[in-house]
């Protein structure tokens, strides 16, 4: 039986597509670790760093500091 690249290559594409797509679910399944720093939380995971920060929530006041009623001119 003669193989040539014609046929080979097809196969070996498929092979390693197929071996891609066996290896992602254990890649994409890497635990991250929290840490909670201050008003932000950084989740680290090998090769991986994500920071999530929060503005803390400001109370406005009920009227503003200078109130016009009436202004004559």
């Amino acid at each position: 039986m003669h193989f040539t690249a014609r046929y080979l290559a097809p196969l070996a594409v498929a092979g390693g597509s197929a071996l891609a797509i066996a290896m992602a679910p254990a890649a994409a399944a890497a635990p991250l670790s929290c840490t909670d720093v201050g008003s932000a939380t950084q989740c680290v995971s090998p090769g991986n760093s994500q920071i999530t920060a929060n503005a803390p929530v400001v109370q406005q006041q009920q009227w503003p500091e200078f109130i016009i009623i009436h202004r004559n001119r």
